[in-house]
């Protein structure tokens, strides 16, 4: 039976942690930045209008291109996974 202390990495421990608060910090900032345009859209008459037509813009993408685009970005991701995965097979 192996010691547990003698499996622990601490650099593997160290890049989960900062990829958490790597998310974290950034789900927050999103969060503030999204909270702060909607109060500007929010603020007058002209912001109110400024704000529809955004939406307006938004909301007429195109489906099909913007289906094609997170395809693509599937199957890239796919690609790295398989890529991280035969890396960490092959080693």
């Amino acid at each position: 039976m192996k010691p547990m202390l003698a499996e622990f990495q601490i650099f593997a421990t160290f890049r989960w942690l900062l990829a958490i608060a790597c998310t974290i910090y950034t789900v927050i900032v999103m969060g503030q930045t999204l909270r702060a345009w909607l109060v500007y859209f929010m603020s007058d008459r002209h912001c109110k209008i400024l704000g529809r037509y955004t939406m307006t813009l938004l909301l007429r993408v195109r489906l099909k291109q913007f289906a094609w685009e997170l395809t693509q970005i599937g199957v890239l991701l796919g690609a790295l996974f398989l890529l991280v995965y035969a890396h960490g097979w092959l080693e």
